[in-house]
């Protein structure tokens, strides 16, 4: 979805897979090599940032990769961005929300249940994607954020959802009165669901909670055990209100320098 914005290019060194990006800092970056040759893809760029008089950066590296480049350069800079740590939840701790942490989001979702009697969720299939849009349309008319990234989500999750089915992503939606009022999209990487775009109509108290409760309810039956929220950019609504499901894990991210030496 971004790699217009990031400016990404990519390259497959020995089956391994290598990103190069625009970090937003303005440095060129790249992410950690995936596959067989991880440690050979790491001086493979060592070399290509030393042929084109660049810093070797990587972005968004996990503690576990920092300790890959830890047995490579004696020496690192490192910087952690919490705007862009992801937020990582046990998958029954969504769908059945039990216990007394979880009583401000059974009370939400007990009020919209109550008040909005007529709903309904379904799985997003061709059938419902045009209703889908035309509900993300309107949803965005109103919003006054005009930023870069801001108008980069927008333009890409329409494209998401207009290549729904060339991306193999899962959806789910939420009715009331037969009109959509919000819906989610994301993917499952090995054991852990990723949520990667979620909006709904919060004029409709409770909406946010039940979205968050459905989307994975909906698909538990495909063996997932965690879910990933992604991250809040910054956002202190968002941060607040991802905070409140009490992750189990922060997954952090750190831009990492290595030294020219």
């Amino acid at each position: 979805m971004w790699r217009d914005f990031f400016e990404t290019e990519y390259c497959i060194f020995n089956d391994t897979l290598i990103c190069k990006v625009k970090h937003i800092d303005g440095l060129t970056a790249f992410s950690h090599p995936l596959g067989p040759d991880t440690k050979g893809g790491i001086k493979e760029l060592e070399s290509y940032c030393r042929n084109i008089s660049i810093p070797l950066v990587f972005c968004s590296a996990t503690e576990a990769e920092i300790a890959v480049y830890r047995e490579l350069y004696p020496m690192l800079q490192i910087t952690a961005n919490e705007d862009w740590d992801d937020y990582l939840y046990k998958a029954d701790d969504l769908i059945y929300l039990e216990g007394r942490k979880y009583s401000g989001q059974r009370n939400h979702i007990n009020f919209f249940v109550r008040n909005y009697s007529n709903f309904a969720a379904e799985e997003i299939t061709q059938n419902n994607l045009c209703e889908v849009s035309d509900f993300y349309k309107n949803a965005i008319s109103d919003v006054a954020k005009d930023t870069r990234i801001f108008r980069e989500g927008r333009e890409k999750t329409f494209e998401l959802l207009n290549n729904f089915r060339q991306y193999n992503m899962l959806g789910c939606l939420l009715r009331v009165d037969g009109a959509v009022i919000g819906f989610a999209v994301g993917e499952i990487l090995k054991d852990t669901l990723f949520v990667h775009v979620e909006r709904v109509d919060t004029g409709y108290r409770g909406a946010y909670q039940m979205m968050a409760k459905l989307f994975p309810s909906i698909f538990a039956d495909r063996g997932f055990l965690f879910v990933n929220r992604e991250e809040d950019d910054g956002d202190a609504g968002l941060r607040t209100a991802k905070k409140a499901y009490h992750p189990i894990e922060m997954i952090r991210k750190h831009l990492v320098v290595v030294p020219s030496h």
